[in-house]
């Protein structure tokens, strides 16, 4: 499988008109909307932060 030259989007054979791509574009959208929608994000989650302030505790902030 190409390319279309005219939308880019994969296909057999290049769209003959210009509602073959849009229809090809509107497609590939769906399809991508789809597959982001089962993404899930991949950060790291930061340190767990405490309410109050615990004297002595060396992973509370001195400054609260």
């Amino acid at each position: 499988m190409a390319n279309c030259p005219f939308c880019g989007v994969m296909t057999p054979a290049p769209h003959e008109t210009q509602q073959g791509c849009i229809e090809a574009l509107n497609a590939e959208i769906a399809r991508m909307r789809a597959l982001l929608s089962h993404v899930q994000s991949a950060a790291v989650p930061g340190p767990f932060e405490f309410d109050e302030n615990l004297d002595g505790d060396p992973g509370t902030d001195p400054s609260r």
